[in-house]
């Protein structure tokens, strides 16, 4: 094999990246039976070390070799090993640079020290109901009936005597999941809350939400939904769609996946959707296009896409995922931006070596004891 060959495989990126026990044997065999091929492999290691983020964008032609390299070459990948901790972005940002030939090996940049801010205040998930607040579990998924609410073992934390609302608070670092009294299915993402009822009204359906869901309303034409947050309210019959709403934050969004809704802001604008769109919400105008729906809607399923997104945008999804911040990164990472795929776990030290791989910059984990 040729340098670039290596540079090419995908077991050689999962070396460079993971260096996990089953990998270093392949190569281990590998080399046993192929001795002439060292030296190549050693350039290769050493190549690849060299690799930095760098500004340049893909053109449309390469970004379709490269989504079809990734998320073909590396579910197979995925399958063969098994792995359930492996983080497909560093592979991903390799492949930009050295499978498409567009990397920078130049040495003149120095290496700047990303502080990752680790919060000390593990917070559980909250339900919080007319008489009692319950800590519940991470990823802990709640059932509402006509008799109360469930977890997912079953136990019932709230007996339904009246039609009252209850509140579903997720912090950072944290996801559940929800089956409202009508059959509708919500996962929530991390920092967010649900406000719902114990019970529907006879004639309408409506929850409110900060920060990020995804739905699958069930489908009554007799009773609309209706999603409310403190910027606009969505309103639907029986469909599929991700509303991202975060109080702090500059990306409002709903993504329609199957069905159809209406969406109404406080600055009385209106905007109909139909699937595979996605609406941009700010106080001045809706911005409307035809995107593909799981670069958008994948964090249910563990995992997050990317294409072109800049580096500060993944840190951020990152920070919400693991209760984490990062310091420094306007300077450090401006400019750059990032195509591939982040398979999420619970360790957090995994991502932050292959980004420091990447990205020529190091990354110190420390606790915030200001929380």
């Amino acid at each position: 094999m040729t340098v670039k060959d290596f540079l090419e495989n995908d077991y050689f990126m999962l070396l460079m990246l993971i260096k996990d026990d089953e990998t270093k044997k392949y190569w281990e065999l590998y080399l046993e039976k192929h001795p002439g091929d060292r030296a190549n492999f050693e350039a290769a290691k050493v190549e690849f070390s060299n690799v930095k983020f760098n500004s340049e964008r893909l053109s449309s032609d390469n970004r379709e070799l490269l989504h079809q390299r990734i998320f073909e070459n590396s579910n197979k990948v995925v399958r063969t090993h098994k792995l359930r901790k492996f983080y497909y972005v560093a592979a991903a940002c390799a492949l930009i640079f050295v499978f498409l030939g567009i990397y920078s090996t130049s040495d003149e940049s120095e290496v700047q020290q990303i502080v990752v801010e680790k919060a000390t205040n593990d917070t559980s998930i909250q339900l919080i109901t007319k008489d009692k607040t319950f800590s519940l579990p991470n990823n802990e998924v709640l059932t509402v009936s006509e008799t109360g609410i469930t977890n997912a073992e079953g136990k019932n934390l709230e007996t339904n005597t009246e039609n009252s609302f209850n509140t579903l608070k997720v912090p950072f670092g944290k996801r559940s999941e929800l089956v409202l009294a009508d059959g509708s299915k919500l996962w929530v993402n991390s920092g967010s809350t649900v406000r719902f009822p114990s019970k529907f009204n006879t004639d309408n359906r409506t929850i409110h939400v900060e920060g990020e869901i995804y739905i699958e309303v069930f489908k009554d034409k007799s009773k609309p939904f209706k999603v409310e947050t403190s910027r606009f309210d969505v309103n639907v019959y029986g469909t599929t769609f991700d509303v991202k709403a975060y109080e702090n934050g500059n990306d409002q969004r709903v993504v329609l996946l199957e069905g159809s809704v209406g969406v109404s802001t406080i600055d009385n604008m209106e905007a109909d959707m139909v699937p595979n769109e996605s609406l941009d919400i700010s106080s001045s105008q809706l911005v409307k296009k035809n995107v593909d729906t799981e670069m958008y809607t994948s964090w249910k399923n563990g995992y997050l896409i990317f294409d072109d997104t800049p580096i500060e945008s993944i840190l951020l999804e990152l920070s919400r995922y693991y209760n984490v911040s990062f310091s420094n990164v306007e300077n450090d990472l401006k400019g750059e931006s990032c195509t591939g795929k982040i398979y999420l776990s619970s360790n957090l030290e995994d991502v932050l070596e292959t980004l420091s791989t990447l990205s020529n910059n190091t990354f110190k984990i420390q606790n915030n004891d200001t929380n």
